[in-house]
């Protein structure tokens, strides 16, 4: 994967980062690369993983913040 072609976090919404895990994923599972590609395709998958988990993670904490109580808000039923 050529680092000048992937897009800057900033630049990704979270579903785009999201789909771009999982096509990361996908081709790690194949197992067919050279071993850099592999390593590349890894490292990326790691900073989209940790990228995903801290937009989760506000996304978590604004919705605590719109229940002050800090109970579990079950927007299905709601």
């Amino acid at each position: 994967m050529n680092k000048k072609s992937e897009p800057t976090l900033e630049t990704l919404s979270f579903e785009q980062a999201y789909r771009e895990l999982e096509e990361t994923v996908q081709k790690l599972e194949v197992g067919n690369l050279p071993l850099e590609e592999a390593l590349a395709l890894y490292q990326r998958g790691m900073v989209l993983a940790q990228y995903c988990n801290r937009q989760l993670d506000s996304a978590e904490l604004r919705i605590k913040t719109l229940a002050p109580s800090g109970e579990w808000v079950d927007f299905d039923e709601a």
